[in-house]
């Protein structure tokens, strides 16, 4: 043992001595994430093959269960190949940001980032034509009901699947692969019963998230357009009409105080983590305005739903990781010039913008109101939306010292950087472990819910990569200020000791492990809403159950329909839903405390994982730490 530990701090000294080839490791890191960009389109035959658009980057739809020895192997080896925006989007900001540090410029391939940017282009919004609004998926158009429709074009063929294969033969190839536990066997049993549900609840219509994120990405493009001239030229074409965006935010924003029944309502779940922040901002005679999820009102939700087009549950909802990018949208479009500075002066942005940052603010401060399951409604990861948050406030770091800033944006960069220097950096210096040789690494949920033979929890770090990279991202992000003439990363003056160590110790972690094989290089970037029977919408307090049709729900002790509206309309008094809390919904307690994603025995959700998004983090985090003055 002594010899060990010996060995493990003379490894450890040898690290710090002689440094790290950082340089080698990223470019190693950067062909990884550049073979898995789809170079040519092609049409799947599944289960054999998947359809796939050129210029995306790999992510796969996965279904997260835990515990058994079955639930490990399905875990394995259930992935489809999905043609989203979203990872996509990221792995191209990532590259462009890693591009930020590169001196010689010779690292991030041009071709590749085209090749990105004509890819996302396809994700533009059809049915409001030419209005820069973005969605999750590709669409389709259905003459039936005259819409495109977004949906998950792989996931809804291997779903179509079963409409022909016996049970018995599916029960055969499970047993075949080691899938054997009667429980797990019920619940895929019960999971393949119950696809139409998922088959409609994957038509979803346009999004704030992805159209922000767009927009982020083109601020950045045009950051460094003299770089990737062609890249931002692309973009601009498709994104001609930006100002459009912000109309159709100000007509869906939530603003729970008004009087509008299209805009002052939300999910449930939305309102029992977001409550207390908004019954101080009514105590105080004000008003709200919010960054939604979805481009898509109550109205328009009775309508959609029959055509394919419509939101989950038929209403709005407030996801803070969303609202996280709708800030960096709108904060680096406008120091970017992309966007017009005077677009901060219109009053109703200004409040939205002002509102949502807030927002963002509180829930760090709050540990995501204890609550991050809601709170975190489509992103379980909560290191991502760290990095998400400190981007904003680097950037206003950065732009701080070259110009005045906006007051508004002024008032922004001191509510995120006193959460971000404060809290959150706080709760990462309490959530990291240490290995045998001193460096430290971060965990999230991804396959840390097993359990032995001998009734003990496996810890395989599934995702420990990917929340590493996150983390130490957040706080290299967080705490130093960005040198644009040299290229260079300078540590604030007061970054805590700790910081700097910490950081230090995960990015060795990172440099030993990325590439190692020893952990899955697996992420959870996207998820349902629903991770479990706790988080469905219904056992929540609502004060507004109708069907779709407008007429009131009689009957809330039996579940739902489909075709119904359950929602939080308005903002009611402390007492009221303290009341409510007490009380079941639609026959069930309310979930009141979050026990994690390991917790218990579930159905299993699906959730989104992208390697290459992985190992673009990792990237990032490495070249980063190298461009630090130390």
């Amino acid at each position: 043992m002594r010899v060990q530990c010996i060995l493990s701090i003379a490894f450890f000294l040898i690290y710090m001595a002689h440094g790290m080839d950082i340089p080698s490791k990223v470019r190693t890191l950067f062909y990884k994430v550049k073979h898995a960009q789809v170079t040519k389109s092609s049409q799947g035959v599944p289960p054999f093959s998947w359809t796939k658009d050129k210029g995306l980057f790999e992510s796969n739809v996965k279904l997260y269960f835990h515990g058994s020895f079955s639930e490990f192997i399905l875990r394995e080896v259930f992935k489809i190949f999905d043609n989203n925006n979203f990872a996509t989007s990221w792995i191209t900001i990532a590259l462009l940001e890693v591009h930020e540090f590169d001196r010689n410029e010779t690292l991030i391939d041009k071709e590749m980032i085209l090749n990105a940017v004509k890819a996302i282009g396809n994700f533009d919004d059809k049915n409001k034509f030419n209005a820069s609004i973005q969605t999750f998926w590709p669409q389709e158009y259905n003459a039936s009901v005259a819409t495109w429709q977004s949906a998950p074009h792989n996931l809804l063929k291997f779903f179509s699947l079963f409409d022909y294969i016996p049970w018995a033969l599916i029960l055969k190839f499970l047993k075949k692969i080691g899938i054997a536990d009667a429980d797990m066997i019920k619940n895929i049993q019960q999971l393949l019963q119950e696809r139409d549900a998922y088959v409609k609840a994957f038509h979803i219509p346009a999004d704030f998230d992805d159209t922000f994120v767009n927009i982020g990405l083109g601020s950045l493009l045009k950051e460094k357009s003299k770089s990737f001239p062609k890249s931002f030229s692309t973009w601009s074409e498709r994104n001609s009409n930006l100002h459009s965006v912000f109309t159709i935010l100000k007509k869906y924003a939530y603003r729970p105080m008004s009087t509008d029944s299209n805009i002052n309502t939300v999910d449930p779940r939305t309102y029992f983590y977001l409550r207390h922040f908004l019954e101080k901002s009514k105590s105080a005679g004000e008003t709200l305005a919010l960054i939604p999820t979805w481009v898509q009102n109550i109205d328009e939700s009775r309508k959609g739903y029959y055509k394919g087009n419509v939101m989950p549950f038929n209403v709005n909802n407030i996801d803070v990781t969303v609202a996280a990018n709708g800030i960096y949208g709108i904060t680096n479009g406008v120091l970017s010039n992309l966007l017009p500075n005077s677009l901060l002066d219109d009053p109703d942005i200004q409040q939205i913008y002002l509102n949502t940052s807030a927002l963002i603010a509180h829930e760090i401060k709050t540990n995501l109101t204890n609550r991050k399951d809601l709170a975190l409604t489509y992103y379980p990861s909560e290191y991502e939306f760290y990095w998400f948050v400190s981007r904003t406030f680097s950037k206003l770091q950065e732009y701080s010292q070259q110009q005045e800033l906006h007051p508004i944006m002024r008032h922004v960069r001191k509510i995120l950087g006193d959460a971000l220097c404060h809290e959150m950096t706080s709760h990462l210096l309490q959530s990291y472990k240490s290995d045998e040789e001193g460096s430290v690494y971060f965990d999230d949920f991804l396959g840390n819910g097993d359990i032995s033979l001998q009734n003990k929890t496996i810890m395989r770090g599934e995702d420990r990569i990917f929340t590493t990279s996150m983390a130490a991202n957040a706080l290299i992000t967080s705490w130093t200020v960005y040198d644009p003439v040299r290229k260079r990363l300078m540590w604030l003056k007061e970054v805590p000791t700790k910081v700097v160590d910490v950081v230090k110790k995960a990015v060795i972690w990172i440099y030993k492990n990325v590439l190692s094989g020893k952990y899955r290089p697996w992420n959870a970037f996207f998820s349902g809403s629903v991770k479990s029977f706790n988080s469905m919408p219904w056992w929540y307090p609502s004060n507004r159950k109708e069907y779709l049709n407008g007429s009131a729900i009689i009957n809330d002790t039996q579940i739902p329909s489909s075709d119904t509206i359950i929602a939080m309309q308005g903002v009611q008094s402390p007492e009221w839903y303290r009341k409510q809390l007490n009380q079941k919904h639609f026959g069930f307690h309310v979930p009141i405390v979050f026990h994690g994603y390991n917790a218990g025995k579930g159905s299993g959700f699906p959730f989104w994982s992208s390697e290459p998004y992985t190992y673009v983090s990792a990237m990032l985090a490495l070249v980063k730490y190298d461009s630090l003055v130390l």
